[in-house]
Formats: structure tokens, C-alpha cells, sequence
């Protein structure tokens, strides 16, 4: 039985990251419990000399290639050269882009990097995601600057499914602040340059979706139409302090058509 402590060189090699390559070789790896990989990858393989060079080093060190080269080019030249030497190579890309291509009879683009452009793209949304939950009902002030919009608005204008909504469906970075009665909003709303959006509403509909929301928590000036007044004329008094801000009438619109507006001004 070999040494459970046998080395074994794993040449990765890519005209990209290489990233998923590393990942597929990795999760086969491990299930060899007889073996310590050692690792080299070579990433963003653009030549025919480059090629050559790794296959070179492979049959120095006996080791194992596996290659995801997207580039046809590339790839056909790999598989002539790979002949004339004592290497084990696997290929990772090659026979399931034919296989694809056969059955679909389509022929596939072949520019590296369209993946790793997906993957990072899904990354941005995630950060923006996670920007706009952090940054919800008046978070993080500190770090406003990073909006890519501000949202300001009484309690009760959909300022936080707005703004999750513009999140998540344009990978926007976006903060809520409340309009509180007789309180100044924070400083920064005042001083960043980032884009700001004011809702208003008519106070006779905010007063109906409080008493909707807030069907058990008994009386209070916080459900009464006459407080609510107050409450949106000093929103205004905020709004027009603000320079650049865009004001918006919700009271008869969606989180979709707020949203809509909200982007045509932006």
C-alpha cells in the first residue's frame, strides 16, 4: 500500500481565474485520503509558450495537469503538445463544450472570463443587498457616503420596501432615513452629495395604514390624522432644507411605481 503521506504535484492552469478549476480538482482531491496535493496555479494562460513552459515543469515533477482553457486556440494546442510528453492531464472544459454544442447545435462563444464576470456581478448585488439592510430606518449614518441613493420619508411611506425593492432588482446601494416630528435628521443627509429622494403621502392614507398596522396597540397621537399632518408638513420643511432632493407623492402608488419614479429622476 502506498504512503499515506505520498506527494502529489496539481498543476492548475486557466485563461481566467482559475477559480472553479482549483474548486472541481479540490473536492475530488480530498476524497484520496492516501495523497497530500501540492498546488500550483497558474492563472489568466494567454500563450503558446506559456503552455509549453507548464507542461514542461508537469513532466519534471510528474505531475497531474488539469486545464479549463476556454480559448479553442488554446485549448487544440494544449491537447497536440500534451502528446509529446509523460504527463497525466485532465481536461475540464474541452468535451463538455463539444457535448453542449452537439446537442444544442450551437457553437459557444469562447471568451474566458464570462463566468468570473457573472460571479462578480452576483457579488455586487450581494453587497448592495446587505449596504441597503444595514443602512435601513436611519443605520449607519456614518457611512451614508457609500449610497448610491438616500430614501427620506414620515413612518409609513414604504421607505424600507422601496428601497430593498431598488436594491435587489438594480443592485442599488440604498439608505432610509425617517423624518421624525421635531427632530433634525442626521448631519450627513445635509452634506453628502449622494442622491436623495423625499416621500410624501396624504396624511388621510397614512393614518389608514396605521391603524391597519397598529390594529392592537390602542390609542395614540402616533395613529391620529391631525398629528400626521403635522408630521408631513414638517417633512417638507426638512425636504426643502436639502439641496437636490427630488420630492415623490406615494399615496397612490406601488413599491413597483415608486421604484419607477424613483429611477427616472436618478
Amino acid at each position: 500500500m502506498e504512503s499515506k503521506n505520498k506527494q502529489v504535484h496539481v498543476l492548475i492552469v486557466s485563461d481566467a481565474t482559475g477559480i472553479t478549476a482549483e474548486r472541481v480538482i479540490s473536492a475530488a482531491i480530498v476524497q484520496f485520503e492516501e495523497i497530500r496535493p501540492i498546488y500550483n496555479k497558474f492563472s489568466y494562460v494567454q500563450t503558446k509558450e506559456k503552455i509549453d513552459e507548464i507542461l514542461a515543469d508537469a513532466e519534471r515533477h510528474d505531475a497531474i495537469v488539469i486545464y479549463s482553457l476556454v480559448s479553442e486556440e488554446l485549448r487544440d494546442y494544449f491537447d497536440r503538445k500534451k502528446r509529446n510528453r509523460q504527463v497525466y492531464t485532465i481536461d475540464l472544459l474541452g468535451p463538455l463544450l463539444k457535448r453542449i454544442g452537439r446537442q444544442l447545435n450551437m457553437i459557444p462563444v469562447s471568451r474566458p472570463g464570462l463566468y468570473k464576470g457573472l460571479a462578480e456581478e452576483s457579488l455586487r448585488l450581494s453587497e448592495s443587498i446587505d449596504f441597503t439592510l444595514k443602512h435601513d430606518d436611519g443605520q449607519n449614518v456614518e457611512t451614508l457616503y457609500d449610497a448610491d441613493l438616500i430614501i427620506l420619508g414620515v413612518s409609513r411611506t414604504s421607505k424600507t420596501p422601496t428601497s430593498l425593492y431598488l436594491s435587489c432588482n438594480n443592485n442599488l446601494r440604498v439608505a432610509n432615513i425617517p423624518i421624525i416630528p421635531n427632530e433634525t435628521p442626521p448631519e450627513q443627509i445635509f452634506t453628502v452629495k449622494t442622491r436623495k429622494v423625499g416621500l410624501t403621502i396624504s396624511p388621510e392614507k397614512v393614518a389608514i395604514i396605521r391603524k391597519k398596522r397598529f390594529a392592537y396597540a390602542g390609542p395614540g397621537e402616533y395613529i391620529e390624522l391631525e398629528f400626521i399632518r403635522r408630521e408631513i408638513l414638517y417633512s417638507h420643511k426638512i425636504f426643502r432644507e436639502i439641496e437636490g432632493l427630488q420630492v415623490i407623492d406615494v399615496t397612490n402608488s406601488s413599491i413597483e411605481e415608486i421604484s419607477e419614479q424613483i429611477l427616472s429622476l436618478i
